[in-house]
């Protein structure tokens, strides 16, 4: 197939790009004119013979235009096709005027063609829901057609949609329309899009063997017939991301004009813009439930929503045409409003609950509020529910076993149910609900609501009490479970025994409010207190229906009693704008600055993170739970990451004495929650006083150095919106760049020092992290040495590019967490299982063997499959308490003492543990048999234990070593870069030139064959022949190389000379870093950025192989 590239800042003015017409052999478009019209438009790739061919093409809008069946015969051809790729925007609010702004860039400067399709695309958060803005659209809408799609494959129902985190698709407005009917002609024509460079591609969206009429809005199956639109506004699901994109068709005069176009399409994006989902703190999925039955939607079983590559709606007959659209994918999950009156949708509805029914069903009073409890925590979204076996919380344990939206898991320990319940909340950011009942039970969940309460995860506890008359009466298993939990919860409350005196919707109230503290910041637990009497059993027992009165409209519908509404300050006045300014001007005029992202829990928090530290170019120091410390790029290169100057390894660069004195801070910015470092910390409280700027949503005071001059209360993003207004100084400076290097150096000694070990280390397990790690999997880190190793060797990032690299930020993160609000080792299992019910990922758990036994009732939850994908828990077992051989006491402290007391060396069989509860049981004890059990256990679809046999001893020495190696090396690398003086010429970019390259050519006789052949194929005479290389730098500085070919090389000496003679014309001039003595990996991108070859590729491509030789050549010259 033919290609031709039209530059970016062109446009095909007379050739189609797109026409509808009947097929026509051998069409040649013509050469674009040239415009500047459109300079910021990315270039297409045009296919010759690629033509856009419908029956009938329409325009939907308020007021659309239909072509009559007598034009289906007339050429319609769309002369411009242009996509914008917009930067990323913060927020979906940012992307949505990004595409009002492009627009109106757009109307500036309106293309002289009668035709065209063109479309703006933006990157906006992963976490922004398209149902969201489904059910935010007015009853009384303007546009049509309005849909959400879901794009889970798995056989759905009505709760997938609102409770899992299946990515979805909105869309509303039709930029073009396809329709075919076997009445409207015998020949169906085809449509082939122009694939966008380095786009996503356009997708379409209808319905297969249905008749949709515009006139009448009417629809009907009928075989053979189609419905397609590309959506105006569309907000699509992606992994990483969402993808935000508007689209323009226009065409005189079988579509809408240019006019009529810009019209339609801007009522489409300010009806988005005007309806924006609420910022809920509280997942209130019946809600939205509800709005999507105030449409009048109709549920139809046999439709399937069509949704494919825009260029597969084609065919040269209409046969092959419908079989080339039934292989695009289908969904069995859909709503979507065609008109007014015409909306139908497939597994949205859900009619199996009634509440009146089940109200009317309770056989007592008991059973009517238990009932009442479970039914509002549903409305609310919380519809996990972890129940500890027990008596006198009989009514509340089967109320959510039979409610229909409740999931429901069991676990006979309830400070491992409670800590399960935090790792759900942490992977859902949904609270779930913890049901016990009285007595001791209660206290067991003190450990899990000290650390929801620190770290501020929502958690809903319902305990089961017994009447207020055998409480200090000596009755049985009573205890006083009245503020039970003191401080550590947001909120409590003692309900009374139910009784039908008191009106039942008190129960709802209390039931709103409990969510509601537990769910806005701060976040925590919440504690509802539920006496009961007895019968605790179904046993009927009469009670006054009266109580129940005036909630018939609670009743009918599906929403909660109470919604919470928080009012956003107008932005008219802001009465923070003041202090705003004032950490402006801080961030402004620092010339030192340092960004710290701390502990992030929610996916618009990682990726605000990443466009602010865009935005400043300040170096970053990322926590390991930021998921930011370990990231996956979307580009070629780490140090393509532009504006971004990650410091992965600081803790250890802090080995240094010199790296004290010489980093001189001046600001500091935190955003996100504590850091794991001490190290780091006590930096942080050494560079005192200098401005700290502090961010988090919570009100709470996380300063234990006590040195934050600023503390900003908000979100990440808000604060983020507040500075990307302003534009700061860039500043790539001199010692950004020291950092940066002295980093890398770091990085490479750590890297070199673990790999070149040849036994199985703990700090190998964090070193092969992001390795292992997949955008399918998430990471839970236990909490001792499994975190501290993973915040220090683990490798900063691994490459994964994707065809959304350009629309994305340029690093992707990993979802990580952590039990750091208190920092125990207890529940830690049990909360990583948790995760995995929570997140849908797969899990991948790393804990001590301390932690495993602390909580092995964890493994019992395991047997527990509901909703959730296998997990992989790492045991590394080194026999003890391995922290202690790194703290003082280890030296001051005989070794009895230390084994007995603070190592606690055990010799538990992990293996039998595993065979007692079912779990399969993998041992590794060198790195290839690591690498064999995680390949294994990703393959598998059962749960997993794969233990890590060590020592605490040699972990000792061998932490010491690489703490040795790191100082020394971070001590080599800032003295030799501190004796370095760039000349006056060169302060500014840092850079040399080479003014000359030369080769000679040279043959040494050798005693001895080489190591690269073997003995009997060597003659007699050994000779190494080669060619030695000199590089000269424009201050006279001289380097000098050897490139000398083996035998076991494809190329010879012949192939070699033209190599170099090639380097040696494209080298000349080039410029280049004086951080020469320390530029290791940073030569493949030097490289690649002075010849255009990309080195890692060299190998394929068998050519440049000289290339590798100039790296001792260029990193010798100024040594």
């Amino acid at each position: 197939m033919n290609t031709r590239i039209i530059p970016p800042n062109c446009l095909s003015s007379p050739s189609p790009i797109f026409k509808f017409h009947k097929p026509k052999p051998n069409l040649s478009p013509k050469l674009p004119s040239s415009s500047t019209n459109f300079h910021f438009f990315r270039s297409l790739l045009l296919h010759q013979n690629t033509i856009l061919n419908v029956n009938r093409a329409i325009h939907l809008n308020n007021s659309f235009n239909a072509m009559e069946d007598e034009h289906s015969g007339d050429d319609l051809v769309i002369e411009a096709s242009l996509t914008r790729i917009l930067p990323p925007a913060l927020t979906l609010e940012h992307g949505l005027v990004a595409l009002k702004d492009a627009l109106h860039e757009f109307k500036l400067n309106p293309p002289s063609s009668t035709s065209g399709f063109i479309r703006f695309q933006v990157a906006v958060p992963p976490s922004v829901n398209a149902l969201d803005c489904f059910c935010c659209q007015p009853d009384s809408s303007e546009v049509f057609p309005q849909f959400y799609m879901s794009k889970h494959f798995q056989i759905p129902t009505h709760e997938s949609a609102f409770f899992s985190k299946t990515h979805g698709v909105f869309g509303i407005g039709a930029a073009i329309s396809f329709i075919q009917s076997p009445s409207s002609s015998d020949e169906w024509k085809s449509f082939r899009r122009y694939l966008l460079v380095d786009s996503l591609n356009i997708t379409a969206y209808g319905f297969i063997d249905i008749n949709y009429d515009m006139k009448s809005s009417l629809m009907k199956h009928d075989p053979g017939s189609f419905y397609f639109i590309i959506p105006q506004i569309e907000l699509n699901e992606c992994e990483g991301f969402c993808l935000l994109a508007g689209t323009l068709v226009w065409s005189d005069p079988f579509l809408c004009n240019f006019e009529q176009t810009l019209h339609s399409y801007e009522t489409s994006l300010f009806q988005v813009i005007n309806h924006l989902p609420a910022m809920q703190e509280t997942c209130c999925a019946n809600f939205m439930h509800s709005t999507v039955q105030k449409f009048g939607i109709v549920e139809d079983e046999n439709l399937e929503m069509v949704y494919t590559n825009a260029q597969a709606l084609g065919g040269y007959n209409n046969a092959a045409s419908i079989v080339e659209m039934k292989s695009g994918s289908f969904s069995c999950q859909f709503s979507i409003r065609l008109s007014q009156k015409t909306a139908v949708s497939k597994n949205m509805l859900d009619d199996s609950i009634v509440t009146s029914s089940i109200l009317q069903d309770c056989a007592n009073i008991n059973s009517v509020w238990a009932s009442l409890i479970v039914e509002e925590c549903s409305r609310l979204g919380l519809t996990y529910f972890c129940i500890a076996p027990g008596s006198r919380s009989s009514p509340l344990a089967v109320a959510a076993s039979t409610h229909p939206h409740i999931t429901c898991i069991a676990c006979y320990d309830e400070r491992s149910l409670a800590f399960h319940a935090i790792g759900y909340a942490r992977g859902s950011q949904i609270p779930a609900v913890v049901i016990t009942t009285s007595g001791t039970a209660v206290s067991n969940l003190f450990p899990a609501v000290v650390e929801a309460s620190q770290d501020f995860v929502p958690l809903v506890l319902l305990t089961a009490d017994r009447p207020s008359e055998l409480h200090a009466a000596g009755a049985n298993q009573a205890i006083d479970q009245v503020n039970h939990f003191g401080s550590y919860v947001r909120f409590f409350f003692n309900l009374p025994a139910p009784t039908d005196h008191i009106p039942a919707r008190m129960v709802l109230t209390t039931v709103d409010s409990a969510v509601h503290w537990a769910t806005c910041s701060p976040c925590g637990p919440v504690h509802v207190n539920c006496p009961f009497r007895e019968p605790l059993e179904n046993s009927p027992q009469i009670w006054m229906r009266s109580c129940l009165d005036k909630l018939n409209f609670w009743i009918s519908s599906s929403q909660p009693f109470t919604k919470y509404i928080k009012v956003q300050p107008s932005n008219a006045y802001n009465p923070t704008y003041g202090l705003i300014a004032e950490v402006e001007k801080v961030i402004k005029n620092s010339k030192r600055g340092l960004l710290v992202i701390g502990a992030l829990h929610k996916e618009d928090e990682v990726w605000a993170a990443l466009v602010l530290a865009q935005h400043l170019s300040w170096p970053v120091v990322a926590d390991i739970l930021s998921g930011l410390r370990l990231r996956k790029l979307l580009t070629s290169y780490r140090e393509y990451e532009e504006n971004f100057v990650f410091i992965d390894h600081f803790d250890h660069v802090l080995l240094c004495d010199t790296a004290w004195q010489w980093v001189e801070l001046d600001a500091i910015v935190q955003v996100g929650s504590k850091i794991t470092s001490k190290r780091i910390s006590r930096f942080l409280e050494h560079c005192f006083p200098c401005s700290y700027i502090m961010v988090d949503r919570h009100p709470c005071r996380h300063d234990p150095s006590h040195i934050v001059t600023h503390r900003i209360q908000s979100t990440i993003s808000q604060f983020a919106g507040c500075l990307l207004k302003v534009i700061f100084p860039s500043r790539n400076s001199e010692w950004s760049r020291f950092l940066q290097v002295v980093n890398s150096v770091v990085a490479w000694e750590l890297s070199f020092q673990i790999c070149s070990e040849y036994s199985l280390t703990e700090p190998h397990v964090a070193h092969i992290l992001s390795e292992v790690v997949t955008s399918d999997t998430a990471l839970f880190i236990g909490n001792s040495m499994a975190i501290r190793d993973a915040d220090m060797y683990s490798q900063g990032v691994l490459n994964c590019i994707g065809k959304s690299s350009q629309l994305a930020l340029p690093c992707r993160s990993i979802h990580i967490v952590g039990n750091r609000g208190a920092s125990g080792i207890d529940g830690l299992l049990s909360t990583a299982v948790g995760f995995s019910v929570g997140c849908k990922k797969r899990v991948l758990c790393i804990i001590g063997d301390i932690s495993f036994l602390h909580d092995t009732n964890g493994l019992s939850i395991l047997s527990f499959r509901t909703r959730r994908e296998p997990i992989t828990i790492l045991v590394i077992n080194n026999h003890g308490g391995g922290i202690f051989s790194f703290l003082p006491i280890a030296e001051k402290t005989e070794a009895e003492i230390l084994d007995k007391y603070f190592y606690c060396n055990h010799s538990i069989s992990v293996n039998k543990l595993c065979a007692a509860h079912g779990v399969k049981h993998l041992l590794a004890e060198t790195k290839l048999e690591l690498r064999e059990a995680l390949k294994t256990s990703k393959k598998s679809d059962t749960d997993c234990v794969i233990e890590v046999s060590g020592s605490i001893n040699s972990n000792a020495v061998f932490h010491s070593l690489l703490r040795n190696c790191a100082a020394q090396a971070a001590s080599h690398a800032l003295t030799t870069l501190l004796q370095l003086s760039p000349p006056e010429a060169a302060q500014s970019d840092f850079f040399y030139k080479i003014s000359k390259v030369e080769y000679s050519f040279y043959g040494v006789n050798l005693a001895a064959p080489p190591t690269s052949v073997s003995r009997d194929d060597c003659p007699s005479n050994f000779v190494r022949e080669g060619f030695v290389l000199a590089l000269t730098l424009d201050d006279g500085s001289t380097g000098f190389g050897e490139i000398a070919p083996l035998e076991i090389h494809e190329e010879n000496l012949q192939d070699v000379e033209e190599q170099l003679r090639f380097l040696v014309h494209a080298l000349k001039g080039a410029t280049i870093s004086y951080h020469l003595p320390l530029l290791r990996e940073s030569f493949s991108v030097w490289m690649w950025r002075v010849i255009g070859v990309l080195v890692r590729y060299l190998v394929v491509i068998d050519h440049l192989k000289a290339i590798y030789p100039f790296r001792s050549l260029v990193e010798m010259v100024r040594k």
